[in-house]
């Protein structure tokens, strides 16, 4: 139908639809895809324009620090307002593209992981990854994976009972880190449907209730106009962080078991960045065929990470876990591969065969209720809503199954004679040496019981029946892989359920 620039509207203007969508990035457009064309009136509330405006972006502005046992706190501040983007699109204006499902065994409750285990299966999400790799235009992901028939993309030959597999990633055009033009076009033409209204700058400052329904939002503008919106069903989709802020801001909205804010899980990887030839994380692989497959020629490719499957990690009693590797460029005329690893192989590739290749980590960030986003109210944005602070909080657990997946996936690459590992990071400077992506999980759990959750299995509020919340902030468990591509099949299972609800199926 439109987009409007919500600055422009008549001070005190009433939005009205079927449905409102708060927050126009891959979540909320997805869901507007899914109903465009039908006959509900849906709206879409976006903070941010078109493009990224910084003092739009500035409203993400609030306090962090990164936290472990036996290491300095890691201040940081930064993080809220760097890792996400306020505009139409959202992240995925910055996002690479890629894409991957969670596996099967992050969805199980495994009894080693506290507060593990999703409502809903990975069987059940088959078909919603199915039509979100369709809507991303990239092959879809079967739940059984046949092995690759070019001979330079052979997975390596590992022991199936050691747990550990070639997990593929898949990367999509439609991100403004890939292509900028098909991104515009995935973000805007969904708005010709004549059901469908995007309001721009039009920024959420609460959620108002009565009882157990919400009746109604209070929207302004950085540029002064205030509004509202109102509709039978209401769709919370701003993030990880900002969804849990504008709950709390919202008198506590969803909080009656103390859960909004809860939980927060982030992805991080780890390298060693420092001299190869003594510290860096090194794989020496065995064979001299091409290892296209892990390391392709292209840094966007598809390409398969090296995955901890269920069977690993009930084994090793770890979480999830990938090692990615890449070619790189060493120093000296010799790598060491360190004396403290597993098992060697039977070639090795200082020897002449083979071939040494980098690698970084990354491991499962177990769910933990001292991992938080909480309100600072002696700090407020310019429309008046408080800050955030995030303590971003990593248990004994999170570093222990570090250490041992990689002592794990080096026995079992060094038992199948393909290679070996070198792991060179003092646990204290695990914290430290940890790059950070823009992935903020878990926040506002599904759990079927309301006083483990915070949304159903269908991503309605337990202490709403009219609210929806949709993004990573619903996720258990944070497993490994970009959460996109979840995110979306997600959305395309809640499109469904709200069509049946609101008597919209075809």
């Amino acid at each position: 139908m439109a987009i409007i620039d919500a600055r422009t509207l008549p001070h005190a203007s009433r939005i009205e639809a079927d449905l409102v969508i708060i927050g126009g990035g891959m979540a909320g457009i997805t869901l507007a895809k899914e109903l465009a064309g039908g006959p509900l009136k849906v709206a879409i509330l976006e903070s941010g324009g078109l493009e990224i405006d910084m003092e739009v972006q500035a409203l993400y502005a609030g306090s962090a620090v990164q936290k472990a046992p036996g290491q300095p706190d890691r201040p940081f501040d930064d993080y809220p307002i760097q890792s996400r983007v306020r505009a139409l699109g959202g992240s995925g204006l910055v996002w690479g593209g890629k894409c991957a499902p969670l596996d099967p065994a992050d969805f199980a409750e495994r009894p080693w992981i506290a507060h593990s285990g999703w409502p809903i299966t990975r069987q059940q999400m088959q078909p919603y990854y199915d039509r979100a790799c369709d809507l991303l235009e990239i092959p879809r992901f079967p739940l059984e994976m046949a092995k690759p028939t070019d001979p330079t993309r052979q997975p390596l030959d590992l022991d199936p009972a050691d747990g550990f597999f070639p997990a593929p990633r898949e990367f999509s055009k439609f991100s403004g880190g890939a292509d900028k033009a098909a991104f515009d076009r995935f973000r805007t033409d969904f708005a010709q449907a004549p059901n469908i209204t995007v309001y721009l700058n039009a920024n959420v400052t609460r959620i108002r209730r009565e009882g157990d329904r919400i009746t109604g939002l209070d929207v302004a503008c950085l540029s002064g106009p205030r509004h509202t919106a109102v509709a039978q069903r209401y769709v919370l989709a701003v993030g990880g962080i900002e969804n849990v802020r504008l709950l709390l801001a919202s008198d506590d909205l969803g909080n009656r078991h103390d859960l909004v804010g809860r939980f927060f899980q982030g992805h991080v990887t780890y390298s060693n960045d420092g001299d190869a030839e003594t510290e860096g994380s090194v794989v020496a692989i065995a064979r001299n065929a091409p290892m296209d497959l892990y390391a392709p020629p292209k840094r966007a490719a598809a390409h398969c990470v090296i995955g901890a499957g269920q069977a690993a990690q009930q084994r090793l009693k770890t979480g999830n876990f990938t090692a990615t590797l890449f070619k790189a460029t060493f120093s000296g005329p010799e790598t060491k591969v360190g004396a403290d690893t597993r098992t060697i192989g039977k070639t090795t590739a200082r020897d002449g065969e083979g071939q040494l290749l980098g690698y970084f980590a990354m491991a499962e960030h177990f769910p933990n209720p001292d991992s938080r986003v909480t309100l600072d109210p002696e700090h407020k944005d310019p429309l008046g809503v408080p800050r955030v602070r995030l303590t971003w909080a990593y248990a004994a657990k999170d570093h222990d199954d570090l250490v041992r997946s990689v002592e794990g996936l080096a026995d079992a690459l060094g038992a199948s004679g393909e290679g070996r590992m070198c792991w060179s990071i003092p646990r204290k400077q695990l914290l430290a040496v940890s790059s950070a992506s823009r992935h903020h999980m878990g926040t506002t759990r599904m759990h079927a019981d309301p006083t483990k959750g915070v949304v159903d299995a269908d991503l309605r509020l337990h202490e709403a029946g009219n609210l929806y919340v949709a993004g990573s902030s619903v996720f258990p468990t944070s497993g490994i892989a970009n959460p996109t591509l979840t995110i979306l099949a997600l959305v395309m299972r809640l499109a469904d359920h709200l069509k049946t609800e609101m008597g919209a199926a075809r």
